[in-house]
């Protein structure tokens, strides 16, 4: 039974990282377009919006980051809760 649940943790620790990835890059997306229709804004308002548009542009690579962290474990969870079946599987037969 806890070879059942070390699956769903690390299954749902995968798809927390696909959420959190696919909301770190579409935040990306969304900066970057509206960096392109801020482009004719004036000089020291040019400046305000880029730095806050390079702190989020930094959060959200961090997120990414963290996603891709995140799923490596899961993987790993989820590998090491398999090779534990088949262990028990091999030792019980």
């Amino acid at each position: 039974m806890h070879v059942q649940s070390a699956f769903y943790s690390g299954l749902s620790g995968l798809r927390n990282a696909s959420m959190q990835l696919n909301e770190a890059s579409s935040k990306i997306s969304r900066e970057s377009t509206e960096k392109k229709s801020n482009s004719g804004a004036l000089p020291s308002a040019q400046i305000d919006i880029a730095r806050s548009q390079s702190s989020s542009l930094n959060n959200e690579l961090l997120n990414l980051k963290t996603a891709e962290f995140q799923a490596k474990s899961s993987v790993n969870v989820i590998r090491t809760a398999d090779e534990m079946l088949g262990t028990l599987i091999d030792t019980s037969v």
